[in-house]
């Protein structure tokens, strides 16, 4: 072959015949799929604040219970007491979700107000052997094949075996100042969202009832405000109104049970909280921890099922802690994908450390009962070797409940970080912006795409900055790379490589949330340098895809069913591409390519700077004649370049080297058509190239099926090491789980080119329409035997408009004991079409000409 081509996936041969059918009459879940390959692209941009939707939040997990084991305490009749009497049943927890379910209040309490824990024995019970963490309650349960990632050694794994104490002379002094020998009084609080998480999992009662069997001193106060959740499942805390509590030694004190009900997202709730945990429990050392969903540097924090309409972004948070008149010792957040820069930045002004996992939580979230014990036993304990205790138990405790999971927890010495990153991420982004301006955006776009991406697949654009700093290589990213490592006092991973334990948004699956992240960085007066150089990166991956809309090439499948075969031309002047960039910046453009309509219709779709970037004020007029003059230099690609050849008695497309270095994927597109329209089948990242390097442009019949049923798939991650070989490849399947609209992600790797079934992860469907799905593992629903799933497919009418989410093939599918397999069937339909997509690194999309498949 010639140079290099982009990486295809290894497809396992057919094992039998599926048939392609819809059923029903429509789900109304709108597009489950994503043929255009800009999933979420084409944003209205018209939210009135950042994150002011649902549809940007994501969970710390959704579990249904499956897998989760047992509850975190024993049973017996002997146990702790207090005042001298027996503690009587804490928390009723449903049986669904496979807890303990104990008795609910009586008249043996202390008072009507305190609720003791089961009056039992705890027993010990050791975890996975990483960090050699041991926790209290009976085993995790280990449900499933036990398959977990084993990546190559060209993958780094970046777990710390013990803490980083040392401390650069930069650092500002830490706020808190610990007197030692145990003398000092500590206030926890734990702002407690109990979303879904809770009404559905009773997540949040498994971590109360951890809180509960902690040993806890009377020099540590625990207190909790409950809230947000439509039930709880327990016989105590109620969903009608927010409450407070107080964590004692075997029991939960009610300190105020009618707080009101409140939204748990709305600033203004938080600051009472803490306002009255530092009225009433004052102490020498605070630690707040934020408990619930997360969805990173854009969104930020927090679902609240009774209010779902907002979060509460970094800079909410930046702004709230402040309010609160106090420092604390740290600010945890056991919540999925809050270990950003960005979350950092928001959060020093107030605090020395934050905790936070850069990946998506598991269900089982952060283990509570040790770590609250030594703290108990020593408050003066260092914060970081209390971190390390809270970081070894979340990673052993998750790991053990299911080991498909993958985690990571970290610790950030923010007073350091005060000191050594201001400047040097200066330094980066002024460095990464000219990099830009001369002609480097394919290196720095490259650099991007191979950088480990957290939530890949709800296109976040949440990575590793460490990571992406050693890709880009220059001496102001390795400057970054060493001052954040520095920060980093202890870092655990779990199935994940490449995370150093600080993560930081950077645009480029997606785009529309740019003036979202801007306005953010802004609010927390971050030096602008940064931030100009995401906005030079979006201007410039947007202003490709807004050319090569425009081109003369082939523009998608239904074009081409539609009997449009494109012209042929050279590439546009540098003044042709003026015009048509000024025409996207004043909103005056329409796309004639059916790839960037976003909404699968294809043709008359508006395609403009403010659509792609989510807002207007990115781009200015100044600007456009110096993108159009970089983008001039990109090898231009045509109909004419896309037209099929016969060679060796293959059909290929044949691109020339410089045109292929540009491509970062190729993907296989099918379509079924059923007598009244077609059924998307989705992408797969197989192709094949000749001898020559040319893509061939054929199809074999064969796709995806799970259990015998064909589905739709859609590829939403492909790491691929140039060196080894070695392939990790991540995609998704729409269906509905028991009801429950989801996403079945499933993976292929050089160890499992089989592929294997992770679990689900729960699609939210937000008042503005938008959907959200995570990689998660901690939300990663467990499927087993029982389930019943219906696979979901995206059906389009004879003139390509989408038409509604359809049920796909003719009957459920109900779990045996055998679980999910993956399999290749050889389809038996009439009527299948196929084309190929090529992208490339401004995540512009091109088609090769469409084929029925004969035979």
């Amino acid at each position: 072959m010639a140079d290099k081509r982009p990486h295809s996936r290894t497809k396992t041969p057919s094992s039998g015949t599926g048939h392609v059918s819809k059923r029903g009459s429509g789900t109304g879940h709108g597009q489950v799929g994503n043929i255009g390959g800009l999933h979420g692209q084409q944003g209205s941009g018209s939210s009135s604040r950042p994150g002011a939707s649902f549809g940007s939040s994501h969970k710390k997990g959704s579990s249904y219970g499956s897998g989760m084991g047992g509850g975190y305490y024993g049973s017996g009749s002997g146990g702790p007491s207090y005042g001298g009497m027996k503690l009587l049943p804490l928390l009723v927890i449903v049986a669904v979700v496979f807890f303990f379910v104990m008795r609910g209040c009586g008249s043996d309490f202390i008072s009507s107000d305190y609720y003791g824990q089961d009056a039992g024995t705890t027993t010990t019970t050791q975890g996975s052997g990483i960090g050699g963490s041991s926790y209290q309650g009976t085993s995790f349960s280990t449900t499933g094949s036990g398959w977990m990632t084993t990546q190559s050694s060209a993958y780094q794994d970046t777990s710390m075996s013990a803490v980083d104490t040392s401390v650069d002379a930069a650092a500002r002094d830490k706020f808190t100042k610990i007197k030692g020998g145990g003398e000092d009084t500590v206030t926890v609080m734990v702002y407690m969202c109990g979303a879904d998480l809770e009404s559905r999992s009773g997540m949040a009662t498994r971590d109360l009832n951890e809180m509960v069997y902690a040993d806890i001193s009377d020099k540590v106060n625990v207190i909790v405000e409950t809230g947000g959740a439509k039930k709880w499942q327990n016989s105590v805390v109620s969903a009608s109104t927010n409450q407070r509590w107080k964590v004692e030694k075997g029991g939960l004190k009610a300190l105020d049970k009618n707080v009101g009900k409140k939204q748990m997202t709305d600033p203004d709730t938080l600051v009472d909280f803490v306002n009255f945990a530092k009225e009433n429990y004052p102490a020498d050392r605070y630690m707040l921890i934020f408990w619930d969903h997360g969805g990173g540097s854009v969104s930020g924090y927090g679902y609240d099922e009774l209010y779902p309409n907002r979060t509460m972004t970094i800079d909410e948070i930046q702004t709230a802690l402040k309010k609160t008149g106090i420092t604390y010792d740290f600010v945890g957040f056991d919540a999925c994908l809050m270990a950003g820069m960005e979350t950092a930045m928001a959060v020093e002004p107030c605090a020395d450390y934050l905790i936070a996992s850069e990946e998506t939580e598991p269900g089982t979230g952060w283990y509570y009962t040790n770590w609250l014990t030594d703290l108990s036993n020593n408050t003066s304990i260092a914060t970081v070797d209390l971190a390390k205790r809270i970081i070894d138990d979340f990673t052993s405790a998750s790991a053990s409940a299911s080991p498909r999971s993958k985690t990571t927890l970290s610790i950030i010495d923010l007073a350091e970080f005060k000191g050594v990153i201001p400047d040097v991420l200066a330094g980066f982004g002024t460095s990464l912006n000219a990099q830009l301006k001369s002609e480097d955006y394919q290196q720095v776009a490259k650099a991007r795409s191979d950088t480990r991406e957290f939530a890949s697949s709800s296109h976040i654009d949440q990575v590793d900055l460490v990571n992406f700093c050693n890709n880009l290589g220059t001496d102001e990213a390795m400057k970054l790379a060493d001052a954040v490592k520095g920060c980093v006092k202890y870092n655990k991973t779990y199935n994940v490589t490449n995370a150093y334990g600080m993560s930081v948004y950077f645009p480029y699956s997606s785009l529309k949330s740019v003036n979202s992240m801007v306005k953010i960085y802004e609010n927390l007066d971050m030096d602008g340098a940064y931030s100009d150089s995401i906005k030079s990166f979006a201007t410039l991956e947007s202003s490709g895809q807004i050319v090569t809309s425009q081109a003369p090439q082939g523009t998608g499948l239904f074009d081409v069913l539609l009997g449009g075969t494109g012209s042929s031309s050279s590439s546009s002047s540098s003044t042709d591409l003026t015009s048509i960039l000024m025409q996207a910046l004043s909103g005056s453009m329409t796309s004639t390519n059916s790839s960037y309509s976003g909404s699968g219709s294809g043709y008359g779709s508006l395609l403009d700077y403010a659509s792609l970037l989510g807002g207007s004020g990115i781009v200015s007029s100044d600007s456009i004649s110096d993108i159009a003059s970089l983008l001039g230099n990109r090898a231009a690609i045509t109909s004419d370049d896309l037209a099929l050849t016969s060679k060796g008695g293959q059909d290929v497309v044949t691109l020339s080297d410089e045109q292929w270095a540009q491509m970062k994927s190729v993907g296989l597109n099918v379509f079924v058509d059923d007598g009244a329209g077609y059924i998307d089948l989705g992408i797969d990242n197989v192709a094949s190239y000749n001898d020559d390097g040319d893509l061939i442009v054929s199809y074999d019949g064969t796709w995806m099926a799970i259990n015998g049923q064909v589905v739709a798939f859609y590829i939403c991650q492909d790491d691929y090491d140039e060196e080894t070989g070695y392939y990790y490849t991540m995609g998704y399947i729409p269906a509905e789980l028991n009801g429950v609209y989801v996403n079945i992600l499933v993976e292929f790797s050089s160890d499992n080119e089989e592929g294997v079934v992770l679990g689900a992860s729960e699609v939210y469907e937000g008042t503005d329409g938008e959907k959200t799905f995570s990689t998660e593992g901690k939300g990663m629903i467990e499927i087993t035997e029982g389930d019943e799933i219906d696979f979901l497919c995206d059906y389009y009418s004879y003139d390509g408009t989408f038409q509604d989410s359809y049920y796909l093939n003719d009957t459920s599918l109900v779990v045996g004991s055998d679980g999910l397999y993956i399999q290749t069937l050889t389809l038996d339909n009439e009527g299948i079409y196929y084309s190929y997509r090529l992208t490339d690194y401004y995540n512009a999309n091109y088609w090769t000409p469409v084929k029925k498949l004969e035979g």
